[in-house]
């Protein structure tokens, strides 16, 4: 899987003939709770592959979207999969741009759980706090991927509603004593 998403970026736009096919595998990848380091590795593949097809991507975003929504819900996929998750929906609004639009909706709920969860450390172990951390980085990946996505578009005026949680999350960030 590694070695696709470098072909992916590597060959650019043109690797978009190879998606019909290997679609099929990465919807698969991403429903592999059982060994979540395929799933893990299959969220950076498609990454990779949206930042190599940019707005390419666009006709299997419903697919992967609906994936990697369901994986940030469940119990059974292991933790440290959604940071990574949360990376990729920035990677995803990234290359599609103002067509995230229709996912603001199932996306930013997921981050402002996440984010309220990252910013309860009290108490909490090393282990904890290194997860926690990493998800932070997720969550504000998948912000500025979003934001940029957005930034040249006429669309910009849907980010409003979710920009107080946003500010607010960067600073409880900046006021953590855990970073």
């Amino acid at each position: 899987m590694l070695a696709i998403g470098s072909l992916a970026y590597a060959t650019g736009p043109d690797f978009e003939k190879y998606m019909p096919e290997l679609f099929k595998y990465l919807e698969m990848g991403l429903q592999n709770f059982e060994e979540y380091q395929v799933c893990s590795v299959t969220v950076g593949v498609v990454g990779d592959i949206c930042r190599a097809l940019e707005a390419k991507i666009l006709p299997y975003c419903d697919g992967i979207m609906t994936q990697l929504l369901k994986d940030l819900s469940s119990n059974q996929l292991h933790r440290s999969v959604k940071p990574p998750i949360f990376s990729c929906l920035g990677d995803i609004a990234l290359a599609i741009g103002p067509d995230f639009e229709k996912y603001l909706m199932y996306a930013t709920p997921m981050l402002q759980s996440a984010a309220e969860l990252s910013s309860h450390t009290e108490g909490a172990d090393d282990e904890m706090i290194e997860y926690t951390n990493a998800l932070r980085s997720g969550i504000l990946e998948a912000y500025s991927g979003i934001l940029q996505g957005f930034k040249s578009s006429t669309k910009t005026q849907l980010l409003i509603p979710y920009a107080p949680h946003v500010l607010q999350y960067l600073d409880s960030i900046y006021k953590g004593k855990d970073m």
